[in-house]
């Protein structure tokens, strides 16, 4: 494991390209996770803590490092990188969705859709107190990145 991180310019599309190919080199470092149901995989992600970037970067962590706590990310789209790849491992489309409330000038979050039986769940994995399935909150824009 040598790359740890990758930097993007903070556009949510940028940074959901770079999503996604983290996802699609190091989905394999959750092979230690895959005998873990989705279930109890979304409440062990949920329970990492959450570690902002340092100010004025954006982070995005190798599913490895994120899980053991390495690194300086643990923020929304790490979390969701590794949520994305326990599901790629396994099979399960997903997606990202970057949002940003009424009150904010640009989306400021991301967080991972699966496909489960034949429609898009919400599986924002972010903070403890998220179930999969149940929104939180509503958002003023959702943008599939």
């Amino acid at each position: 494991m040598n790359i740890v991180s990758e930097y993007t310019d903070g556009k949510a599309e940028t940074t959901g390209i770079l999503m996604h190919k983290m996802v699609d080199k190091y989905y394999t470092d959750m092979i230690p996770y895959a005998h873990i149901p989705l279930s109890e995989m979304y409440n062990i992600i949920k329970r990492l803590p959450y570690r902002p970037d340092p100010q004025d970067e954006e982070v995005l962590m190798r599913p490895a490092y994120t899980m053991q706590g390495m690194g300086t990310g643990g923020d929304c789209d790490d979390k969701a990188i590794v949520l994305a790849s326990y599901a790629k491992l396994h099979g399960i489309p997903y997606r990202f969705i970057a949002v940003r409330k009424a009150d904010m000038p640009v989306l400021h979050h991301v967080y991972t859709e699966l496909f489960l039986n034949d429609k898009w769940v919400w599986a924002d994995c972010t903070y403890a107190v998220n179930n999969l399935g149940s929104p939180r909150e509503e958002f003023a824009e959702y943008v599939i990145i």
